[in-house]
């Protein structure tokens, strides 16, 4: 027990430490500005997205491992908001005679979560972004001016020598459309690094939706491995990836199904340019298919967003990616084939392009185009992106 003479200074110590914590902490400022044009052949007018996304956070110091963040996010239509938003109930713009841009405006707190972080571990609760992997499961869609979010407990481990491990349960989730659904999620994601070949990972994703979307609940079980090996003593390398997925009804869904994801792809790094040749199978017979929900879509299948969903025949999706750097403007091309995985259907092609300059003191401007031509799915579709973002 402390005595009197020294409690006072032992408290004075303490609550001088939580004074620091909370004063001395990160604050977080990002603004993001863009510009989206959506052209197709529908029947809806050309869209026309003029919004700004406006972030501020604030991270305390750890105190006794105990450190507290908070984040809020607001996006605001520029001028006139001449685009369909898809925003849920009061965030729905009504503009229903133009293409979708899904950025409705909103104002919320994006993450308020508490975190104790030990030596190599750490756990946090609250609402929080995850992103898992490649986020092709699990992600934050970060391209989107609302990102999403989930009320969520999680812990991270990396004490057992090489191997990472991350658990995950969600309650809830709030979506780029200001929507929030309820969920019974359990994620479970283990990695480890093989010295000189790249990294192995297991995963296991079981979401069981409430609020009448139990035919969404799935359970995905699935492996990968990526690496990159030098070749030889040259600045070039060989890049690989091959990843394995089942995925089945779950929790209370009715349906009774299997299906499986593929995805395999080699490159070559070099210096001044890295070409990424892939396939991707997502599977689907006409009563089930492989889907990703919680994922960043928009990251995969072409930035044209026509297989934010995927088709009752499944999806592959063959590409070409070329990217690489000229000074401080990263440029990038990627061509897609997509097809029907369970049919012989050609769903159409796409092609992707993006301009990237990084300036001084955090501003980034940056251009990009998707040019969809449609076979079987959809209509033919322009889009054109232009922002510019700065982070403090």
């Amino acid at each position: 027990m402390l005595s009197a003479a020294t409690a006072g200074p032992a408290l004075a110590e303490q609550k001088a430490s939580l004074e620091e914590a909370l004063k001395n902490g990160k604050v977080t400022v990002n603004l993001r500005y863009r510009f989206e044009n959506v052209s197709d052949d529908s029947p809806d007018k050309d869209a026309h997205a003029s919004t700004l996304r406006t972030v501020l956070g604030y991270r305390t110091r750890a105190y006794k491992g105990f450190s507290f963040q908070i984040e809020a996010e607001n996006v605001t239509a520029v001028g006139d908001d001449l685009y369909d938003n898809v925003g849920s109930g009061t965030a729905n713009n009504r503009m229903q005679d133009r293409s979708v841009v899904a950025d409705p405006a909103i104002t919320e707190i994006n993450q308020a979560l508490l975190r104790y972080q030990g030596d190599k571990w750490q756990v946090a609760a609250g609402r929080q972004e995850i992103v898992l992997g490649d986020s092709r499961f699990i992600g934050n869609v970060g391209w989107r001016q609302n990102h999403q979010n989930f009320d969520a407990f999680r812990i991270d481990n990396s004490s057992l020598g090489g191997l990472r491990f991350t658990y995950a349960y969600v309650d809830r989730v709030n979506r780029i459309t200001g929507d929030s659904r309820g969920l019974e999620a359990h994620l479970i994601n283990a990695g480890f690094e093989l010295q000189n070949a790249g990294k192995f990972t297991l995963y296991g994703y079981l979401v069981d939706w409430q609020e009448g979307l139990s035919s969404m609940s799935t359970a995905t079980y699935g492996l990968e491995f990526a690496g990159k090996r030098r070749l030889g003593g040259s600045q070039k390398a060989l890049l690989y990836e091959a990843e394995y997925a089942e995925q089945s009804d779950y929790g209370d869904n009715r349906g009774d199904f299997e299906s499986g994801y593929t995805s395999l792809m080699l490159g070559l790094s070099t210096p001044k340019v890295t070409m990424r040749l892939a396939r991707e199978v997502l599977e689907g017979d006409g009563r089930g298919r492989f889907q990703t929900p919680l994922a960043t879509l928009h990251k995969f299948n072409g930035w044209a967003d026509k297989f934010l969903s995927t088709p009752l025949f499944g999806l592959e999706d063959l590409y070409l990616q070329l990217n690489g750097k000229i000074g401080e403007v990263g440029w990038l091309v990627k061509y897609h084939d997509f097809e029907a995985e369970s049919a012989a259907l050609s769903y159409g092609q796409e092609l992707d392009l993006q301009l990237v300059y990084t300036c001084p003191k955090g501003v980034q401007l940056g251009l990009k185009g998707a040019l969809y031509d449609a076979d079987l799915h959809s209509f033919d579709t322009d889009k054109w992106m232009l922002w510019v973002s700065w982070r403090l």
